[in-house]
């Protein structure tokens, strides 16, 4: 951005460090508060962005929520060139996108994520608040284990999508925690837009394939969350519906733990516990006693983890009977606390061998099939050569061939009966030529000359599945509200992708020549039909185009329309094969606040 530069203080406050990240005009620095002598990050954007305003009013209000799991908004502002967003500082911690490009996560850490992250915007939901553009790069671990969101409220700001109802946004960031979790089990993204770093999920006949047919050891409650909301559109609604059928969760970082062996005779000191461990209290109580120190430990792990979970013990001994009580407490549940931790690691040890055994035996059955390696066979291994030719049929002989023999006579008999009369009626009608015939009327079938069938009417394909959509913007910053594309082939002509909003005209403010989407198709698809379904309120000029690559450099126009609303059919009068579709929008719809955006409510292909 012009004019901003390592060393510049804004506010007269914040003294700039390091550029992190930017997109077009929008940069991400680290800083440090000179008032308060901290590190922060501050968000920098031009005061004149279409956008700036929105982006401003979301993060104060965002500011106003207090919730641990949300990265805090610091401060916001506008100058006379710049405008600001500051918040905490997250130096310390990495994005999930970040932690599972080395491997999947556990999945209770995986269910421990998504339960702190629907947590955090169930909270905001309560205020009116909605993120739309949850990502494994907008949740970020800390190095001490805690959850933090990014971007709440200002994401879809920034993306002009940020007038979604309250029931459908709710939806939305359900959808997109689940995914995340989805993705922190197996690495892939199962939602149709792209994500940096992660591969896509598996795609398979009714939806994406469930967690469980690509990890090991995926709890069978998060498997039946995945494949009700990923596949079926049902599942949970909300983020607080969510929370309620993946509770509970450790309080704690959960970890890869490995089995360990240890001597009968030394059993060894008890480690440190990646998730809350009930607190043991010795005693004549029984089952009575034990289940009120498992209360009291639950509650104390909601606060501090595990560790204080036991110091709540230790310290309910000491307050009975003094020093001596608190050290007779520590020794009689040091014993019983390392048995429960080795009791669970042979567990955990004990399902893992399981499972492993009955993969062995599966992978032993010819019928079973393993998806991912299927895929990554089917990537590796080539076509196998034609079939040879079928050999000529031997001669058959004796009284099969003379039955054979009087058939093809009596079928050649029947022919000449039928043709005989045919070739007479030519001969007899010498050289007349036909009477012409007038054209048919409206609601008239069309006359036909014998041994002809009526014309039909020429039949489509079948629908056309993308691979993909991206937005389209080469005379701009390359982006276009990209997040909100995949909604142009969701199949709810609900939900639309719409650009950033224009000045001026409809012609962009004279910027640029249009914007638009790529629809990304399977290799060699030929394109006979696009159906298109845009807003009512005003008209639109939409040009289509097929190329191998995203560029209107050597692309067939394959059709169009101007001043367009409503649903519009395109037939494509010169089919051409290729792998991507651009929908080109060159006048953009005016719109209630004084802009123009181009919008496309939903694009089906045959």
């Amino acid at each position: 951005m012009y004019g901003v530069g390592t060393g510049r203080v804004i506010a007269d406050r914040y003294a700039l460090s390091e550029r992190r990240a930017h997109l077009g005009s929008i940069e991400v620095w680290s800083a440090v508060d000179s008032t308060l002598g901290r590190e922060v990050s501050i968000t920098l954007f031009p005061s004149n962005l279409s956008r700036a305003d929105a982006i401003v009013d979301a993060a104060r209000r965002s500011a106003a929520l207090n919730d641990p799991r949300l990265v805090r908004v610091l401060d916001v502002g506008t100058g006379e060139d710049v405008s600001w967003l500051v918040e905490e500082s997250l130096s310390d911690s990495s994005s999930i996108a970040d932690l599972i490009s080395t491997g999947p996560l556990p999945p209770e850490e995986a269910r421990r994520i998504a339960g702190e992250v629907a947590s955090g915007l169930a909270a905001a939901a309560s205020r009116g608040l909605h993120h739309l553009h949850v990502t494994p790069h907008s949740v970020r671990r800390t190095d001490g284990g805690l959850i933090k969101i990014a971007g709440l409220a200002t994401a879809s700001a920034l993306e002009g999508d940020d007038d979604a109802e309250d029931d459908r946004a709710e939806r939305i960031d359900t959808v997109a925690t689940v995914a995340l979790m989805y993705a922190a089990m197996t690495t892939r993204w199962p939602l149709p837009q792209r994500i940096p770093g992660l591969e896509a999920a598996p795609r398979i006949v009714g939806g994406v394939a469930a967690p469980s047919e690509i990890a090991v050891a995926v709890p069978p409650d998060l498997d039946a969350i995945c494949r009700a909301t990923l596949n079926h559109d049902t599942g949970p609604r909300s983020p607080r519906e969510l929370v309620d059928r993946i509770a509970p969760w450790s309080h704690t970082q959960v970890k890869h733990m490995a089995p360990k062996v240890t001597p009968v005779s030394r059993p060894p000191a008890p480690a440190a516990p990646t998730e809350a461990i009930p607190a043991v209290r010795p005693g004549g109580n029984g089952g009575r006693g034990r289940r009120s120190d498992r209360r009291a430990g639950s509650g104390a792990a909601a606060g501090a983890g595990a560790g204080a979970a036991v110091g709540a013990t230790v310290g309910a001994g000491s307050s009975g009977s003094g020093a001596e009580g608190g050290a007779t407490a520590v020794a009689a549940s040091a014993g019983p606390i390392a048995r429960v931790r080795e009791h669970r690691e042979a567990e955990r040890a004990a399902r893992a061998a399981s499972t492993r055994r009955r993969l062995e035996e599966r992978r032993a059955d010819p019928s079973f099939l393993n998806l991912p390696e299927a895929l990554d066979e089917q990537r590796n291994t080539p076509l196998p050569p034609p079939a040879p030719m079928l050999p000529r049929t031997p001669e058959v002989e004796g009284r099969h061939a003379k039955l054979i023999l009087a058939v093809v006579v009596a079928v050649i008999i029947a022919a000449m009966m039928f043709a005989v009369p045919t070739m007479l009626g030519m001969f007899s009608r010498g050289g007349e030529q036909p009477e012409p015939q007038a054209s048919p009327g409206p609601g008239t079938a069309a006359p036909t000359t014998p041994g002809q069938s009526p014309a039909a009417s020429p039949t489509l394909g079948d629908p056309i599945t993308p691979v993909g959509i991206t937005s389209f913007d080469p005379q701009g910053d390359g982006t276009e509200n990209e997040s909100a594309a995949p909604r142009a082939i969701d199949g709810d002509q609900g939900t639309f992708w719409r650009s950033e909003g224009y000045r001026s005209n409809a012609s962009f403010g004279n910027q640029k020549d249009g914007v638009g989407l790529v629809v990304e198709l399977p290799a060699g698809t030929t394109v006979h039909e696009i159906r298109v379904w845009l807003p009512d309120h005003d008209s639109q000029d939409v040009e289509f185009f097929v190329n191998d690559s995203a560029s209107l450099d050597g692309a067939t126009r394959v059709g169009g329309f101007t001043d367009g609303k409503g649903e519009r059919s395109v037939p494509v009068r010169n089919p051409t094969a290729g792998s991507r579709l651009i929908v080109w929008v060159t006048k953009a719809a005016a719109e209630s606040d004084g802009r123009f955006r181009a919008q496309i409510n939903e694009i089906v292909l045959r």
